[in-house]
């Protein structure tokens, strides 16, 4: 597995001068220090990106660990033949045309996992964009050099644009990845290989898992079993619908199956499903922040009470509590809070301009597992002071710096509002305060993050 994101030497079988699928892979390898460790093939030669083509596999000198292959599909038997000869034992194989297009495509699958099987080489495709490792700065497709920063998060995607575009979107909200693989239609390594190889790795937090459709479902589950003992595993299966079935068909040849056995078998290996993409980032944003959630009882702070009403229905139908405040809690409140203050849980101090000070007395009450911030108001309401020079900090506190009194348990802030205050609040609450959107979702993270405590136990 090493060879995939480690490799010494790499092989693009199909690199191309004109603008197209893979055409931008030579140029990331070169800014990436890539492009010196690789051997680049085209039947017309010539150079690309100054480094010279070679005119046919046969001309790559030995030692190669990863082979890309970006050739038509009727080509695709003939490469694997030829890499396999060169001792190549590790290949990607981008090039679709397979399973996904119908039975003839099917059997050209099949024919190519043969070929692989006769020299002992693994396979991952065809139909994907391979992997990405961000520590040493190597990818397989070209993506952003922003999604290149480390992080802690690993994804297993059977779709490789959908895994292009997770890498695009996650920076924006604060997720840094480790390492990435696209299975595609999975002739040979599938999630389950992934899973075992991204459990034993250290720099991995968490796990992302995209499945459309699973083709050994014992193995799977053992490796999910093995997977959740080290680290927690976020799933996200599309093909619930009958819609969603034919879709998964027709894009990675995948058959999607009964939805409510995949729940229940995700459930039994410790998984934790999300039930939307949007819920699965928030969940590894959370993942990678915040304590697990070692019991049920919640405590709000809000400045909306109707927000406050939302979020405590939420709560009541996913089997949370409502902290009790502790006489200490209250006697500090009543110090600093107007009289029509309801001194209830949850807090809503609505605009008295006391949320830093009562968040500071919250976070130092013991009865809470887990908290949930509202600090949100109308832009018009505050615009006239920030002319003058007041900040947000000056209306909520310092809650980043606050929030390190409690490190043993996870706080979820729920902004919603005018674009350029929630930026602001988000940068006020700092990377260990995880912000969702809605009250609703700000329940379903701490679900998840109390999985995560069972899971643990």
């Amino acid at each position: 597995m090493n060879k995939f994101f480690e490799p010494e030497k790499v092989a693009l079988i199909g690199a191309t001068r004109t603008p197209g699928f893979g055409y931008g892979i030579p140029g990331f390898w070169k800014r990436h220090g890539w492009l010196e460790k690789a051997y680049l093939v085209n039947p017309k030669g010539g150079e690309i990106e100054g480094k010279a083509v070679l005119r046919s596999i046969s001309e790559l000198p030995d030692g190669i660990d990863l082979a890309v292959l970006m050739v038509p599909a009727k080509a695709v038997k003939g490469a694997i033949k030829e890499l396999g000869e060169k001792g190549v034992k590790a290949l990607v194989i981008e090039s679709a045309g397979f399973a996904e297009t119908g039975a003839e495509g099917k059997r050209e699958q099949e024919e190519i996992s043969k070929i692989a099987c006769q020299f002992g080489m693994r396979l991952l495709g065809p139909n994907c964009v391979g992997v990405v490792n961000t520590e040493l700065k190597f990818a397989t497709i070209e993506i952003m050099d922003q999604a290149l920063e480390k992080g802690e998060v690993g994804i297993i995607a059977q779709s490789g644009v959908f895994g292009n575009i997770l890498l695009d979107h996650l920076p924006a909200l604060g997720i840094r990845v480790s390492k990435v693989a696209t299975l595609g239609n999975k002739i040979d390594l599938d999630e389950a290989d992934f899973l075992e190889y991204f459990a034993q790795d250290p720099k991995i937090k968490v796990i992302l898992l995209y499945e459309e459709g699973i083709q050994d479902g014992r193995r799977l589950i053992a490796a999910l079993k093995y997977a959740t003992e080290k680290k927690p595993v976020l799933v996200l299966k599309s093909g619930r619908t009958e819609f969603g079935k034919r879709a998964t068909l027709s894009h990675t040849g995948s058959l999607s199956g009964e939805d409510l056995i995949y729940d229940g078998a995700f459930r039994q290996a410790g998984a934790i499903r999300a039930s939307n993409l949007q819920e699965l980032l928030y969940l590894a944003k959370a993942f990678t922040s915040q304590p697990s959630l070692k019991g049920k009882r919640i405590g709000v702070l809000t400045t909306s009470g109707s927000m406050g009403a939302m979020l405590s229905d939420a709560l009541f139908e996913m089997g949370f509590e409502l902290a009790e405040w502790s006489v200490g809690t209250l006697e500090k409140i009543k110090q600093v809070a107007p009289g029509w203050v309801n001194l209830k849980n949850p807090l809503d101090v609505g605009p008295s301009g006391i949320f830093g000070k009562a968040l500071d007395a919250l976070f130092s009450d013991p009865n809470p597992d887990g908290f949930v911030l509202i600090p949100v108001i109308p832009f018009a309401a505050i615009e006239p002071w920030r002319a003058i020079g007041f900040k947000m900090r000056d209306f909520f506190g310092e809650i980043s710096k606050l929030r390190e009194r409690v490190p043993d348990k996870p706080v979820i802030t729920v902004l919603l509002g005018y674009e350029q205050l929630e930026k602001e609040m988000e940068e006020l609450c700092g990377n260990a305060i995880t912000v969702v959107h809605s009250p609703e979702m700000a329940v379903r993270v701490l679900a998840g993050l109390s999985a995560q405590k069972r899971l643990a136990d």
